[in-house]
Parts: C-alpha cells; sequence; structure tokens
C-alpha cells in the first residue's frame, strides 16, 4: 500500500449481501492497522452501505446506485468517471464479480486487487487465485486471507465488529419507550426471515414457542426484526405470540434497527444478515442453521451458540427446500430455549457461563 515512500488512497469494493458485507469488516480492520493508506473509501450498495458508518478504519463511503444514476451501461461508465475523478492509487474487489474489477478497470485505477475468478483475471494488476483450501475457508478468513496474501495487511482480530455512535444507541433506547417498552424486562430479538430464501428458515411456530417460554421464565420481552421482504415471517411469529411483543419488520432502517437490536439480551435468529449484525454488535446470539453450512457462515463472535444438526442431504445450499425441510424441523423450541438461556437468568439478568464466554461458534450436532 505504499508507492514512493508516500502514503496512498484505496477504494474498497464491498460485498452486496448484508451477511458478506459484515463479514469483511475484520479484513477492513487489517487495512487500517496496516496504516499507510491516506484513506479508506467504501463503495458500496445503498443497503449495505450503512454497516460502514463511523468504522474508524474508513474515510468514506461512496453508494454504488445500480438501480439509479449507477444503472446500465452509461450508469456504470458514470460510476467509473467519478471514481477516476477521486484519483484513487488502488483498488480492492471483496467482490468476487467481474464487473467489480470493469469498473475499477475504466476507472483508471493503477493498482487493482482481488481474487482471480469470474474470468476478470486481466483486468486486475495482483490477483490471488482462491485455491481449493481458500474457499473452503470461513468468510471472514477468506476476506482476511485476500488481503494478507497480497500483503497489505495482517490478520488479528476474526471477530467482526459493528459500531454506534451514543446518540444512536440513546434514540433506540427512546423509540422503545415510545413504544410502550418497559425497560425492565429483558429484550429478545428475534429474525425469522432469510433473504436468501424459505429454506434457511425455522418455523414460525417454533419462534413463536421459545418467545412464549422465554417470556414466562424470566419476563422478556419479544421484538421481531427484519426487512419490508421478512414481513410475513414476522406477522406468522407474532400471530402465535399474541399481543404482548413488538414487530419491527420494515419499520426502521437499518442503522435503527442496529441502535434497538443492541438492546437485546440474546438474538434468536435464521442464517441470515441480522444474524452476522446481531453477533457483530456484540449481543449474545443464538443461530439455527440447516439448508446452508455454519463452518463457512456462522456468526463470529465471543457470545455466539449456533445449533445444526446434519442430515443426510445437508449442506444443500438450496433456495427452496425441494423434500419435507427435515434440517429445519429436527431442532426443537426447547433446545434454542436451552441455548438462549445459557445467556440470560430467570430474572433476566445476564450470565456467564460455558458459551457466553465462547470464543469460536459453538455447532450443537445432535444424533
Amino acid at each position: 500500500m505504499v508507492k514512493n515512500d508516500k502514503e496512498i488512497s484505496l477504494l474498497v469494493r464491498v460485498p452486496n449481501w448484508i451477511g458478506d458485507a459484515v463479514m469483511c469488516l475484520p479484513a477492513l480492520d487489517a487495512l487500517g492497522k496496516r496504516g499507510a493508506a491516506t484513506g479508506i473509501t467504501v463503495l458500496a450498495k445503498p443497503w449495505v452501505a450503512p454497516l460502514f458508518q463511523s468504522h474508524p478504519s474508513i474515510s468514506k463511503v461512496m453508494i454504488y446506485d445500480s438501480g439509479g444514476r449507477h444503472g446500465g451501461l452509461a450508469g456504470k461508465w458514470r460510476l467509473s468517471t467519478d471514481l477516476k475523478r477521486c484519483g484513487f492509487d488502488g483498488a480492492l474487489l471483496f467482490q468476487n464479480a467481474f464487473e467489480a474489477a470493469l469498473i475499477s478497470f475504466l476507472a483508471a485505477i493503477p493498482e487493482r486487487y482481488g481474487y482471480g475468478t469470474d474470468g476478470r483475471g486481466p483486468l486486475l494488476t495482483k490477483r490471488v487465485k482462491p485455491a481449493g483450501k481458500d474457499v473452503a475457508l470461513h468468510h471472514v478468513d477468506y476476506y482476511l486471507n485476500l488481503v494478507t496474501k497480497l500483503g497489505l495487511g495482517s490478520s488479528g482480530e476474526r471477530y467482526p465488529r459493528l459500531h454506534l455512535a451514543a446518540s444512536e444507541k440513546q434514540w433506540g433506547k427512546e423509540y422503545l419507550r415510545e413504544k410502550g417498552v418497559d425497560e425492565r424486562r429483558p429484550l429478545i430479538g428475534f429474525a425469522p426471515g432469510a433473504a436468501y430464501g424459505p429454506a434457511k428458515q425455522w418455523p414460525a411456530e417454533k419462534f413463536s414457542r421459545v418467545a412464549l417460554a422465554l417470556a414466562e421464565r424470566c419476563g422478556a420481552y419479544p421484538v421481531l426484526f427484519g426487512s419490508k421482504g421478512d414481513r410475513e415471517a414476522c406477522r406468522l411469529v407474532g400471530r402465535g405470540i399474541g399481543e404482548n411483543h413488538l414487530d419491527l419488520s420494515g419499520k426502521t432502517n437499518l442503522r435503527e434497527a442496529m441502535a434497538i437490536m443492541s438492546r437485546c439480551a440474546v438474538f434468536i435468529t435464521n442464517d441470515s444478515g441480522l444474524m452476522h449484525v446481531s453477533a457483530a454488535l456484540g449481543v449474545p446470539t443464538v443461530a439455527i442453521f440447516g439448508s446452508t453450512d455454519p463452518r463457512a457462515t456462522g456468526p463470529l463472535g465471543r457470545e455466539c451458540a449456533v445449533l445444526y444438526r446434519k442430515v443426510e442431504c445437508s449442506p444443500c445450499f438450496k433456495r427452496e427446500c425441494p423434500t419435507d425441510l427435515k434440517c429445519m424441523e429436527v431442532i426443537s423450541a426447547d433446545e434454542v430455549i436451552e441455548a438462549a438461556m445459557a445467556y440470560i437468568g430467570p430474572s433476566g439478568g445476564a450470565v456467564k457461563s460455558a458459551a457466553a464466554t465462547a470464543t469460536k461458534i459453538n455447532v450443537v450436532e445432535r444424533p
């Protein structure tokens, strides 16, 4: 990252999925610790851009508005022109798409770094070949591997970290008060949706059972999180709970959801973007996996537990289950309740346990 003994500026093209964007944060931290760049500018799609606000290693966030100003061939040329005016010395591409390399090439960024995938090798000035062992890495390590192999930073902390301003935390507190939520009750967050598809969704009735049981055992108050696309999943869970819950699906932006989520005693979720957000906020997270592999995309944090029971057809990585969703059905509500209670006591206070002090994913595989 040093050129002619001078510090350089670096453009980082981050992934488009919320979960993947969170998982690239440790690699961004590694870049920042190297300290050779005058500034790191992130290029992100609008829906993931809020994740990079307030990040100490990032100087600026630029929006790639592919649905508007940067749509179509003319829009991509416009984006490349905008980037060219910034005079970046280098571009690091966490996104593996050919398009990412093409845009940085058209922007005439002198040094272009990334994995040599999707036929984009000729557009990169320095590329890393993703050997089989690299592809099998957890996604956090996949991004860190790129940075270290390029000599742009050294790997350190593997746990993604998201940052909230004090004003955002205060907003979350006041928002809940306005909604009539009793501050004395522990909040239990639920994310019953999954943007990738229904094969990643634990049954709604089981989420409802967990919410009711935790409310009875420790006075917990259920809060449902999700985007507009998750409204139906949240509605079904809410119907099973009854009136005593707060449904935020489609009612907050991502930063607002983060501010409220940060106040949860535990967050119970499918394999989803919000799962990674929760873990990166330091919220104790219980994740339910079925069709996907937690060793590749599980939440990383000091307070994370993953419930996963491997069946004959898992992980299949399909959006919709072609059979009976057995990988999800075999995980019981009681197992999830037990995992959640490891982080909260009967009175709703935080507790320290073997799970709560873990420094790696706890994958529970039950025969």
